[in-house]
C-alpha cells in the first residue's frame, strides 16, 4: 500500500495549503461501468482496527457485489490526509470523527457519509482509555487536574473527548496539562515519569496494559455511550456529483460492518495484514462497536463535545454542514 507524503498540523495550515493549490484537479466522477468492469475507488485511511471492515467486505465480495475494487492508501493522520482528499487524490476518507467536525468548522467543503466506529459504551471495556502506572494515584477521570497528560494530537479526538469525560467526573480539564507525544512512545514517557498518563486506543492500548500500565479512564464511553469515534467522508462535490457511487460504497460497507459485529475472530484475522501487532495481543484486543448508522445527531454531539473543549466555535453549523449528506437521505 501506498503511505500518503505529505504531513500538515492544524487546520489553519490545511487551509492555507489548499488555497495555495486550489481544489480544482479533484477526479472527474466515478462512472459505473457497463461492460462488468470494476470501478477502483481509493480510500484514505489509518491503520487501525476499524479498518479491518473493508478487508472483510473485500473477502466477503461485499464491494465486488457493487461494482466496485478497493485501493486502501494508508497515511500518519486524518487530518494531514484531507487535503489529498480535496485535490482528488481519494475518493473516499477514514477518519476521526472530531477531526472531520474540526475541518468543515474550518471551512473545508467536506461531508460524513458513514460511521467509521464507536465506542463500545462499556467503561473498562472499551478501545480507548487513558492507561497509567500501576502504582499511580490516578483512579479516574477528576484525577487528572494538575497532571500531565499525553494525547496524540492537542486539540484531537483524545483532548476532545477526554475534555468531557473529566468534566463529567466533577474535574476542571482546563487544569490538565495536555501534551502531544506520538502513540507508539507513550509507553516510554509513562515508565520514564515524563507524563503521567497517556491517552490511548487500540492496538496501543492492549499493548501497554500487557506491560502492566493499568486502565485509570475509559475516555470514549465516560464522554457518551453512544459516541461515533471515527467517520467516513468526503468532499461536498464529489457527494453531490457521484452520489451513487457513495451509496453502493456505503451498501458494502454496511454488509461489511454486520459481518464484522458477528465475526468478531474474522476482524482479528485481518489486523496482522495492515498493522504491526503482536500476536499474541490480538485475541485479547478490545475491537470497535461495528453497530451502522449514522445520523444527524451523531455529528451534533461530536460538534458539540469539540466546541465544549474549545476547538470549535460554531458547533450548530459545523454538524449542519458535514450531515449534508445524511440530511439528504
Amino acid at each position: 500500500m501506498k503511505r500518503a507524503a505529505k504531513v500538515l498540523t492544524g487546520f489553519a495550515a490545511l487551509t492555507l495549503a489548499l488555497t495555495a493549490c486550489g481544489t480544482g484537479g479533484s477526479a472527474a466522477p466515478t462512472q459505473a461501468t457497463t461492460d462488468g468492469e470494476l470501478q477502483t475507488v481509493n480510500v484514505g485511511a489509518v491503520p487501525v482496527v476499524d479498518v479491518a471492515a473493508l478487508y472483510i467486505g473485500e473477502n466477503e465480495g461485499y464491494f465486488e457485489e457493487e461494482g466496485i475494487a478497493l485501493n486502501i492508501e494508508f497515511g500518519q493522520g486524518s487530518a494531514a490526509m484531507i487535503p489529498a482528499l480535496l485535490n482528488g487524490q481519494y475518493d473516499i476518507q477514514y477518519g476521526g470523527s472530531v477531526n472531520l467536525l474540526q475541518a468543515v468548522g474550518s471551512g473545508l467543503p467536506l461531508v460524513a457519509t458513514a460511521v467509521g466506529g464507536r465506542t463500545t459504551g462499556v467503561v473498562g471495556e472499551d478501545h480507548g482509555g487513558v492507561v497509567v502506572p500501576a502504582d499511580s494515584d490516578i483512579q479516574s477521570a477528576k484525577d487528572l487536574e494538575g497532571k500531565t497528560v499525553a494525547v496524540n494530537a492537542l486539540k484531537g479526538l483524545h483532548e476532545v473527548f477526554l475534555w468531557s469525560a473529566i468534566t463529567k467526573d466533577g474535574g476542571d480539564p482546563s487544569k490538565v496539562n495536555f501534551v502531544e507525544l506520538a502513540l507508539p512512545d507513550m509507553g516510554a514517557a509513562l515508565e520514564s515519569g515524563q507524563i503521567d498518563a497517556a491517552s490511548t486506543a487500540e492496538p496501543f492500548l492492549g499493548v501497554l496494559l500487557g506491560g502492566g500500565m493499568r486502565l485509570a479512564v475509559s475516555t470514549y464511553a465516560e464522554a457518551d455511550p453512544d459516541l461515533v469515534t471515527a467517520l467516513y467522508f468526503t468532499t461536498a462535490e464529489k457527494a453531490s456529483t457521484d452520489r451513487d457511487l457513495i451509496e453502493r460504497f456505503n451498501r458494502a460497507l454496511e454488509k461489511s460492518f454486520a459481518y464484522a459485529d458477528e465475526n468478531p475472530d474474522a476482524v482479528r484475522a485481518e489486523l496482522s495484514n495492515f498493522t504491526q501487532i503482536d500476536p499474541a495481543l490480538i485475541d485479547t484486543m478490545i475491537l470497535t462497536n461495528f453497530t451502522w448508522g449514522l445520523s444527524e445527531a451523531d455529528l451534533q454531539l461530536i460538534a458539540d463535545l469539540a466546541a465544549d473543549a474549545g476547538t470549535l466555535e460554531d458547533p450548530d453549523d459545523a454538524a449542519e454542514k458535514a450531515g449534508a449528506f445524511v440530511a439528504a437521505g
